[in-house]
């Protein structure tokens, strides 16, 4: 009867498999999109992804294919579908640009069957949505464990409704299923496997892990909360997952938290509360099989402060019917966790547990809710698992006081934690955003030639409307062949201080349709009317030191305001400068030339595909142009018989005068923002500032990609913690260079700010896009800002913190 049990057990779950397969084959789209196999899939792909309308569905062939540049999709309601986890693999090998393998911000999201391998940064990257399927997908660096892979495997961060199913992580120098800052999750059926943290949930809220095989990591399944980040998190369940044999050293990047985490861990709750662990098999994990543990002990143990409003403590784990077991024999790893452990119970004269708590509490142990009962070291529950209270708090401990060595004596009696906290509920993930309705399906092949050809003088406003094939097509200037100079009507301008792109010279025009004009904004860009152009034009010069002359003119962006928002169109020229050509998915040239410095530099100049420029511009149909602002745009400029205008005049009161800008106060009582590299408009902080929010903000502001981390740059803000002074990284991954603070006063050299400006390594830069080469003057400018700040990051003290004096 009991193998008849198990039969039809079997049965149910084969039946079940086939349900969700067929149901998955039976699945209809509006659009499907078959992409054949070529050695250009790269720009197949991502063009498909900028062509890609809601409820498309986008098959990959069988193959492997080399990728050299990130992937990007910003429409909701597609689905990726490769041919097997096997059989359909996109190879990131060698990647010299893009911070990522896939970058999705798109709601209901559905992503199976293929392989990602070998990214310079994160595997497979979604952030901001609401809706996301992640199925036979596997993310791999085929080298092994090693500190130079790339982060994290599959990462979702700011999101909800998140289920991640039967998938294979390896080889991730942070999690290999990493989940962060989200809600309403589900992590099931997957194997992770040789990554630093198997799979790790980290501030969010209501989370199921279930099912899952973590082995051979250095740490099977975390759950922390960290300081800093956009909300706390609460209620995970880790249920029925095999946890074993966590024993890989770790090969975390110096500087991460997860470097922490000692080889040999089974589970680790770190901070965060309401979390129920149980139905596990957790064995042999060389160091223990479960950890609990406040922040304030690693924060002292990595010379950490612990910032105001954090709560740094574990509160309310429920620890139940696991078969938890170590070997009962010493391991030492090197690490401080796991050399303080020993230590501890060699004092005690005691053998090292199945599971440990550190013993800090917020307040009383009883107010803190941990419960640990009926978890047992075999299969047949007859030997109960040990426990053991490193009771860090006691500082009356003499013994160890006298060896500089906090809390002792170890505590193994279970009795104090035999307690029952309610069971949490199931993870029920709510429905996705309905696919949004049709609405028109644009204009016709003909339409569309027919705007793009229509003949006439100055601006083809008709072709406005659409995406031209040619930059020539919308008449945008008297010489079709030189997009630097003699507009059609277009009013140039430059900026105080503008991002910095490889040293390359910009042209800028703004193009209003006749009788509109922009609105003057105090703060944020102009406000600007349906149909306006705003284009930039990038030329490499033979020489910096020589702007203008023999210069390499690469490619042509336009800007379009319609209807339903900005369109982003990259042109990029032909070598005959004969015309442009529109580049969706984007390109690459290598370029030569002299640096400030005579330094002669080659780099692999990246042309950013169209939905790339989410990255500084936002979400399309929320993006906005980052440099036209007023208090960028206050400067004068040397005007050649343009528009009527002939001299030095400042751009605010010219386009005032020309009629094009309405609301301005004038250029005297506008905001300015200072030259970076001219001392006399401004301090040497006031310069930096303005540097760091000209070329990082729009990421590393409110509202940007980078908002979750918790630094933020903008140029109005006070230089505190958030500003990043001696603020700790967050999942920064290799970026982090080893270094604690994002800003170190005093000391550059120990700032990973200062780091990232300086490397070229497509997983450490920063920006993350936009340059291929290290900008020496501004990383000059923002090192003698950093030299220049007075203090020191306060190192915690440990007895006091530990002991909550």
């Amino acid at each position: 009867m009991h193998n008849a049990g198990r039969m039809n057990r079997g049965r149910l779950w084969l039946f079940a498999i086939v349900v969700l397969l067929q149901a998955s084959i039976a699945r209809s789209y509006e659009h499907i999109i078959r992409l054949e196999a070529s050695d250009d899939l790269q720009y197949k792909l991502q063009s498909a992804f900028i062509g890609a309308k809601p409820d498309t569905l986008i098959e990959l062939p069988a193959g492997t294919f080399k990728f050299d540049d990130e992937v990007v999709l910003d429409v909701s309601h597609v689905t990726i579908r490769g041919q097997g986890m096997e059989k359909t693999i996109l190879s990131f090998k060698d990647q010299p640009a893009g911070a990522q393998g896939m970058l999705v911000l798109a709601d209901a999201f559905t992503i199976e069957d293929l392989a990602i391998e070998d990214t310079a940064g994160d595997g497979l990257r979604m952030e901001g949505a609401n809706g996301i399927t992640v199925r036979r997908v596997r993310v791999e660096w085929t080298n092994g464990p090693d500190e130079e892979n790339g982060a994290y495997g599959l990462y979702p961060v700011l999101s909800q409704n998140v289920l991640i199913e039967d998938s294979v992580v390896r080889g991730a120098s942070d999690a290999g299923v990493y989940v962060g800052q989200s809600r309403n999750i589900i992590v099931r059926r997957n194997v992770a496997e040789y990554n630093v943290a198997g799979i790790e949930i980290e501030n969010s809220l209501y989370a199921d892990v279930y099912q899952n095989v973590a082995r051979y990591n250095t740490g099977g399944i975390l759950i922390f909360d960290l300081p800093g980040l956009s909300q706390a998190g609460a209620y995970s369940r880790v249920y029925d997952n095999d946890i074993y044999e966590n024993n890989t050293g770790n090969f975390a990047p110096a500087g991460n938290i997860v470097g922490s985490v000692p080889a040999g861990t089974g589970v680790m709750v770190m901070a965060t509360d309401h979390v129920e662990i149980f139905n596990n098999r957790i064995t042999n994990n060389r160091t223990t099989g479960v950890i609990i543990t406040s922040y304030v002990a690693i924060s002292v143990i990595n010379n950490l402060p612990i910032p105001d409003g954090y709560d740094p403590f574990p509160e309310f784990i429920n620890i139940h019917d696991n078969r938890i077991n170590r070997p009962k024999v010493p391991y030492y790893d090197g690490s401080d966790v796991n050399l303080l452990i020993n230590i501890l119970h060699m004092n005690s004269l005691k053998v090292v547990s199945d599971t440990i708590i550190d013993g800090l509490f917020a307040s009383s142990r009883e107010a803190a809710g941990i419960c640990y009962r009926k978890n047992y070291r075999d299969k047949l529950k007859v030997i109960p698992s040990d426990f053991s209270n490193l009771q860090l708090a006691n500082d009356n401990n003499w013994y160890n006081d006298a060896l500089g060595i906090p809390g002792g004596p170890v505590d193994k009696d279970r009795r104090p934690f035999n307690c029952q906290q309610p069971v949490l509920a199931e993870v029920t993930l709510q429905p996705w955003p309905p696919v949004p309705a049709p609405g028109e399906d644009g204009y016709t092949d003909e339409e569309i030639a027919a705007r793009c050809s229509a003949t006439g003088n100055g601006v083809n406003w008709a072709a406005a409307v659409v995406n031209c094939p040619s930059l020539s097509d919308y008449r945008l200037f008297a010489d079709a062949s030189d997009p630097t100079t003699n507009s059609n009507g277009g009013f140039p301008y430059d900026l105080t201080t503008p991002l910095f792109s490889d040293y390359a010279n910009k042209y800028r025009f703004i193009f209003l349709p006749p009788g509109t004009q922009a609105q003057y904004a105090e703060t944020g860009p102009l406000t600007f009317p349906v149909g306006t152009i705003i284009t930039k034009t990038f030329a490499i010069p033979a020489n910096a030191a020589q702007p203008g002359a023999n210069e390499n003119v690469i490619e042509t962006r336009l800007l379009i305001r319609r209807e339903d928002g900005w369109e982003r169109l990259p042109y990029i020229w032909e070598k005959d400068m004969s015309d442009a050509y529109l580049a969706l998915g984007g390109g690459r040239e290598v370029v030569t030339f002299v640096d400030l410095e005579g330094e002669t530099i080659t780099a692999s100049y990246g042309v950013p595909n169209a939905n790339q420029c989410t990255s500084c511009h936002g979400n399309k149909g929320q993006d906005l142009p980052v440099g036209p602002k007023a208090r960028l745009l206050n400067m004068t400029y040397a005007y050649a018989e343009q528009l009527g205008l002939h001299g030095g005049m400042n751009q605010l009161d010219a386009m005032a005068s020309l009629g094009l800008l309405a609301g301005s106060p004038g250029s005297a009582a506008a905001p300015k923002t200072p030259v970076w590299n001219d001392p006399t408009t401004g301090s040497l902080e006031a310069r930096a500032k303005a540097y760091l929010d000209v070329n990082c903000a729009h990421c590393h502001g409110g509202g940007g990609r980078a908002f979750g981390t918790g630094l933020l740059l903008n140029e109005f803000l006070s230089v505190d913690r958030t500003y990043g002074l001696c603020k700790s990284p967050v999942a920064a991954g290799r970026g982090s260079g080893g270094l604690s603070y994002d800003i170190a006063p005093g000391d550059p050299d120990n700032s990973i700010l200062v780091y990232r400006m300086a490397s070229n390594d497509p997983a450490i830069r920063m920006p993350e896009l936009g340059r291929s080469t290290v900008h020496k003057e501004g990383l000059a400018l923002v090192r003698d800002w950093v030299s220049s700040l007075d203090g020191a990051c306060e190192a915690p003290q440990p007895q006091a913190m530990l002991t909550g004096h």
